[in-house]
């Protein structure tokens, strides 16, 4: 746990934790001596003929040593405690900003929440409070059996012994415990999971609510429960395991002390003063196995962190020169092809991309078309392939670059908990009040606003809670058009939004096309109709590319689309 702790630090603080190490090392090494020293003085005292003087004065200078070492080592564990808590939770933060947006599942979501505010925070005990009875419980014993050579070389060996017996009784009980552990963590972050979504669902579950709305949480909470229970009475059973090894080994060498001195190989006095120091051994090493639970606990936490921030972004390659790109073209996808768990999702698309324009992505649902979406946004890398931004390959442009150029509306498109204002500005924050009032007009968000107390000033909640969910992509949307990137991304963008709003954020979208470029995924289709080109998507394939008047004359899958669409019962306005 030590190295793994050591190796997620930044170099200053890997350096402060080696520092805190050696010190505390060296505490317990001189405890051990003066431990063993104790036991060479008792029996000197004890042996008429014994010379007590030099002993004793080994004994206080050992001692001194000892208050000394550990006093610097205390001071500076509390220093470190507060130091390795704020690094990892910056390292933590600056790898997710990092990762691809792809890794950010709800269940690792619920998982990285627990480590930042729960995991990494009790991280800070290791260092301050719990490396230091863990040094000693480890490093202690041995110390003290190699004094005792001083009085009896067999006993050296015997303690020796007993404290590797002892300590595969202890590595025997954490594996229990961490097994418990990690089933308990998983439980936890599915009930992270459905805590968070029931309270982002709250307007849906209040005006239509379901029975497994609560029920799904009822379970969850139910699981943490149970799992907590179980983990608490896992770590019973190592506990009791270890305290019996514990007092079986005292028994035995208290046996073996009496064996000897019965056969008068063992004199009484240095028989008193090993006895003395192997009882404030158990006495240690029991305290360090109530302590072991602890560790263990904090094991699975620091390997769950490492997991993390060992998870590598998406790299940024270094490319030859392109050539310079077709006047019109901004983007361009060379046979690229992508999957999910070796199944394979989009297979060998190419399309290009004008510098002005709506393309429409169409297509039936599981065809690849957010999939495809999500590639361009650089949710992930193309398994084979490659797309293009400008002539240069996604993977060669550094993210800040990247998302200047891209603005998009996703489907699960988050909203900060600020102001409806604030959360559309992030899309330009330099943007004038006038451009925001535009973004907002054009986005069919207007009416919205005028009717809430404070306006655009009105808080949003967290997610956009406090918004209805054709408020939230109307947001979204305004916030997309604020940016208005080189290229936008709209995935259902007017999904949620009735007929009106519909048509306006649609003629938003066409506006945005006349001066950048746009691509649009909709299953209604009469928002395509007017699109500059329209690409049909089946079974992760482009097998159609035109515009609205030459696709409905060729027979094929987009007359299919149309069909099945004029066919279908329409919702009432």
């Amino acid at each position: 746990m030590l190295r793994t702790l050591i190796r997620l630090l930044p170099p200053a603080g890997a350096r402060q934790l080696t520092v805190l190490t050696a010190w505390l090392t060296a505490a317990a090494v001189l405890h051990g001596i003066a431990l063993g020293l104790v036991g060479v003085v008792v029996a000197a005292w004890l042996d008429p003929a014994g010379d007590r003087t030099p002993w004793t004065i080994a004994l206080g200078t050992a001692a001194l040593a000892f208050v000394l070492v550990q006093w610097t080592a205390q001071m500076t564990a509390f220093r470190v405690g507060s130091t390795t808590a704020r690094a990892l939770h910056l390292r933590l933060g600056d790898r997710l900003a990092a990762l691809p947006l792809g890794w950010f599942t709800a269940t690792r979501q619920a998982g990285t929440i627990d480590l930042a505010t729960t995991g990494v925070p009790q991280l800070m005990s290791y260092p301050a409070l719990l490396l230091r009875p863990a040094l000693t419980a480890l490093v202690t014993p041995p110390a003290a059996a190699l004094t005792l050579a001083l009085l009896d070389w067999r006993h050296t060996l015997a303690v020796l012994a007993a404290t590797a017996v002892a300590w595969a009784a202890t590595r025997y009980a954490g594996h229990l415990a961490r097994t418990v552990d990690t089933r308990r963590h998983r439980v936890t972050a599915e009930a992270t999971d459905r805590i968070l979504e029931h309270a982002t669902r709250q307007p849906v579950i209040r005006t239509d609510q379901r029975a497994d709305d609560t029920d799904a949480l009822d379970r969850a909470l139910e699981q943490v429960r149970a799992a907590s229970r179980h983990s608490a009475g896992a770590v019973v059973p190592g506990l009791l395991l270890f305290g019996l090894v514990l007092n079986a080994l005292f028994a035995a060498l208290i046996a073996a002390g009496i064996a000897r001195v019965t056969a008068g190989a063992l004199t009484v006095p240095v028989f008193v003063g090993v006895i003395v120091v192997t009882a404030r051994l158990t006495a240690i090493a029991a305290a360090g196995a109530e302590l072991a639970a602890g560790l263990r606990l904090q094991q699975g936490t620091l390997g769950r962190l490492a997991t993390t921030l060992d998870t590598p972004p998406l790299p940024v390659l270094h490319t030859p020169d392109e050539p310079a790109p077709a006047t019109g073209e901004l983007v361009r996808a060379e046979r690229v092809s992508f999957g999910y768990d070796h199944t394979t999702v989009l297979h060998d698309v190419s399309f290009t991309l004008p510098r002005r324009g709506l393309t429409a992505l169409v297509g039936p649902s599981g065809s690849g078309k957010t999939t495809l979406i999500r590639l361009l946004a650089r949710f992930w890398d193309p398994t084979t392939g490659r797309l293009l931004l400008d002539g240069t390959d996604l993977r060669a442009l550094c993210p800040e670059n990247l998302y200047a150029h891209i603005g998009t509306v996703l489907r699960e498109d988050y909203l900060l908990d600020t102001t409806i204002g604030e959360n559309i500005r992030l899309g330009r924050p330099a943007a004038t009040d006038t451009e925001l009032a535009a973004a907002v007009r054009a986005a069919g968000l207007e009416r919205s606003v005028a009717e809430l107390p404070d306006g655009l000033d009105s808080p949003a909640g967290p997610g956009g809670t406090q918004l209805s969910g054709g408020q939230h992509q109307r947001v979204c949307i305004a916030r997309a058009l604020l940016k208005a990137a080189p290229l936008t991304l709209m995935d259902e963008a007017t999904s949620a939004l009735d007929p009106e709003n519909a048509r306006l954020a649609t003629e938003a979208a066409h506006r945005l096309a006349a001066t950048r470029s746009v691509l649009l995924i909709a299953h209604n289709l009469d928002t395509v109709t007017h699109a500059d080109q329209i690409l049909v998507l089946d079974q992760g394939r482009i097998v159609q590319n035109g515009t609205h008047t030459e696709l409905t004359t060729r027979d094929g899958p987009y007359q299919r689309l149309i069909r099945d669409h004029t066919s279908a019962p329409r919702r009432p306005g």
